[in-house]
């Protein structure tokens, strides 16, 4: 069954048998923020894909789990994603177009799929996530209780690719570096963290991972490659000891550099109220990048966790970029909200349409705020329709050279599916003209995909990948993929939460973490 994907056949005997399930997820979906249930339009998909794998897959010589492992499960599951939303996609079938530019299973071929999968672009992502391991952790912190088994077995509890006991150990730097860097195509990472409490010797003692810990990892990952794959964040929560947060922020500068300051508007110590990028506490945070050499602020909004208050809000975003035009702020999730079914751009509308609304209000089109991709594009690349609005306003709005990608990967497990839908999908004739969206050229796929970030990040993409390719962990990646098969992601499960319970123990966890132990 696995001379093509010999991964699906060298587990140990007693790890549980490869699902047969399609490469993308259709079950319920978290990255910790949100919880999605599945719906019944997600398991009538899962069925249509599963239902043609089982036809076409003979016609291939190939067994169904085999089918649905390789280029032509993903094309075919990209394909019933277009049914299900009405696209034309590339089928021609009477649809509304748009969405997927993928053929009908009927007309698939290995190698045409392939090609029509690949892509040798600059991947910048702009938000990645993982947590240090458990025996690295209590060495560095002697005497405080480890919680990081609870955190992440909410997390991982149902990823069938980790057998481990310690479920912290799916989400560890260790596998970190394979699904980011061996597992997908990208090129570079930005790694970032998550709001905790500062303890009084100026760090964040009771974090999973702080931020001389992303610094660390960052320099370790570097070294292993022999190139700059990781540039990492600092975390800052300026609504929380004041003093200490900017005594941590120069240590973190001098001591280890840092790309961009991460910051969660709607966060506060202990329950306390968020804040605005334009009040006395984001106009201070906003003067410190200034003061040391590194105006980027990359801003949690529109997610909003439970407990966390109206600061989700983008408004603040307009008012702050114009006072600030030196500073580049980057705004997580597109300022998206769960509740909201993306449509056209309304100026009374929520969700993404609140980020639209300040930045034409403010005339910041082309200028210094970008629309981030991370859980935005994978909540919603499987409603097509939907996905074309969403990207289209960002195109139209804020402009090509300001939408930036990001995965929120470990969370959602290898990028990979979310990096092959993005290269397949289109904007329909239809849309462009009833609602003047761009067309989705090559072109503009590049920018947002890594071109856009690296402008931002000071990184020279053809210099870039020519130092990645060259590197250790792409030798690494090549040897994997020549011994294993280059689709070993395929059947992994994303590794958010997949019940509302645990999605609510999960949140436990993050109470726990507004103040130190």
């Amino acid at each position: 069954m696995s001379r093509r994907f010999p991964w699906l056949s060298l587990g140990k005997k007693t790890d549980p048998e490869v699902p047969i399930e399609p490469p993308i997820p259709l079950g319920p979906k978290s990255n910790g923020e949100f919880f999605l249930d599945q719906t019944p339009r997600d398991r009538r998909i899962r069925d249509e894909i599963l239902r043609i794998a089982a036809a076409e897959a003979p016609r291939h010589g190939m067994e169904r789990r085999e089918f649905l492992a390789s280029s032509l499960g993903m094309a075919t599951s990209l394909y019933v994603l277009n049914l299900a939303s009405g696209c034309g996609g590339g089928g021609g079938d009477g649809g509304s177009g748009g969405g997927f530019e993928v053929p009908p299973p009927s007309e698939l071929g290995c190698e045409e799929t392939n090609e029509l999968l690949a892509g040798n672009e600059f991947i910048l992502d702009l938000q990645t996530h993982m947590i240090e391991d458990e025996e690295t952790w209590r060495d560095r912190h002697p005497g405080v209780d480890w919680y990081g088994e609870g955190f992440a077995e909410a997390i991982t509890r149902f990823n069938l690719d980790c057998n481990s006991d310690n479920r912290a150990e799916c989400i560890t730097p260790r596998k970190y570096l394979e699904q980011i860097f061996l597992n997908s195509d990208t090129t570079v990472a930005v790694l970032s963290g998550f709001p905790t409490a500062i303890c009084d010797d100026a760090t964040m003692c009771t974090s999973l991972i702080d931020n001389q810990v992303m610094a660390r990892w960052r320099e370790t990952f570097n070294a292993a490659a022999a190139s700059q794959r990781m540039v990492q964040h600092c975390q800052v929560s300026p609504n929380d000891c004041w003093d200490l947060q900017q005594a941590n922020m120069e240590h973190i500068r001098s001591e280890y550099g840092n790309h961009g300051w991460k910051v969660y508007t709607p966060w506060g110590p202990g329950g306390a109220p968020g804040w605005w990028l334009d009040d006395e506490i984001g106009t201070a945070l906003i003067e410190k990048t200034i003061e040391l050499g590194e105006p980027l602020i990359c801003a949690h909004k529109g997610i909003r966790f439970a407990g966390w208050d109206y600061h989700d809000d983008p408004r603040d975003v307009g008012p702050a970029a114009t006072r600030f035009p030196e500073v580049d702020f980057v705004i997580y999730h597109s300022a998206m909200d769960l509740n909201v079914r993306e449509g056209p751009y309304d100026t009374d509308g929520l969700g993404v349409d609140r980020l639209i609304k300040t930045v034409e209000k403010h005339d910041l089109k082309g200028k210094n705020v970008y629309a981030e991709l991370g859980s935005a594009w994978f909540s919603h690349m499987f409603v097509p329709d939907r996905a074309q609005h969403l990207i289209g306003k960002l195109l139209k709005h804020l402009g090509e050279d300001n939408v930036v990608w990001g995965s929120e990967c470990l969370w959602f497990g290898s990028p990979q599916s979310q990096i092959e839908a993005f290269r397949t999908f289109q904007i329909s004739d239809e849309f462009q003209e009833r609602y003047g969206y761009p067309a989705l050229t090559p072109e503009i796929k590049a920018k947002i995909f890594g071109l856009n970030a690296a402008r931002i990040y000071g990184i020279d993409p053809e210099e870039k990948r020519c130092e990645v390719d060259a590197s250790t962990l792409q030798l690494a990646r090549a040897t994997l993929d020549g011994e294993f098969g280059d689709r070993r992601w395929a059947f992994e499960k994303p590794y958010g939460p997949r019940s509302r319970r645990e999605f609510l123990r999960l949140a436990r966890w993050r109470d726990f973490l507004r103040s130190p132990a």
